[in-house]
């Protein structure tokens, strides 16, 4: 497996909205398109793009919130607690307070899973995707996104990184650092990091 990776997403080129509501930056994506990781900077209302066939998960990284709700579906996005929702509906959005910056998962069902937790704090976790009865596990990617800056802790004794506010990290398998550390104690309802753990089905004969 090759080594984990740091970049910032700070300094990734923005992208814009189609309708002008926000910009997204994409940290990582699958080649064949199974799951995409981006993080999104909102703000105004407007309309969710639909990904039929792809669960989502949603966490928001700075400001109160967003409200989502179409087709007899609704959705909270809080600061801290990630959120699952389906691709296929086509939510209108209404932010809550202001401009928020959003972190978004999109996994494909039945070709892709993945975990999504908060590290640094209180731990909240929820699952999204699905692979199917039996199915062999592929690699497994995991990113480790730093909303604050902290230390980093990999498998290896004594494997550390210093990370800074909008660092992120992208390994395979047991190779994939895991442990984040604060530099300062969170402020409640802020998520200092996030861990993305998202396996895919194997190729070839099992």
């Amino acid at each position: 497996m090759p080594a984990p990776v740091r970049a910032s997403w700070l300094a990734l080129p923005p992208e814009p909205w189609k309708n002008g509501g926000g910009v997204t930056r994409k940290l990582a994506e699958d080649a064949a398109a199974r799951w995409r990781v981006s993080i999104a900077d909102i703000g105004g209302d407007g309309p969710y793009s639909c990904f039929p066939g792809y669960d989502r998960v949603s966490v928001v990284l700075s400001g109160q919130g967003v409200e989502l709700s179409g087709e007899g579906a609704a959705v909270s996005l809080r600061p801290g607690a990630p959120a699952r929702f389906a691709g296929d509906t086509a939510f209108q959005s209404r932010l809550v307070g202001g401009p928020v910056r959003v972190l978004n998962l999109f996994v494909l069902r039945g070709a892709a899973q993945a975990r999504v937790a908060c590290l640094g704090g209180p731990e909240h976790a929820c699952m999204a995707g699905s692979l199917p009865d039996a199915a062999r596990e592929g690699p497994r990617t995991r990113l480790i996104v730093a909303v604050s800056a902290g230390r980093l802790r990999g498998p290896v004794p004594g494997a550390q990184w210093e990370l800074d506010a909008g660092d992120f990290t992208v390994g395979h398998g047991g190779d994939a650092p895991d442990l984040f550390i604060p530099a300062e104690a969170p402020a409640p309802g802020h998520v200092p990091a996030l861990r993305l753990d998202i396996t895919v089905l194997a190729s070839g004969p099992g």
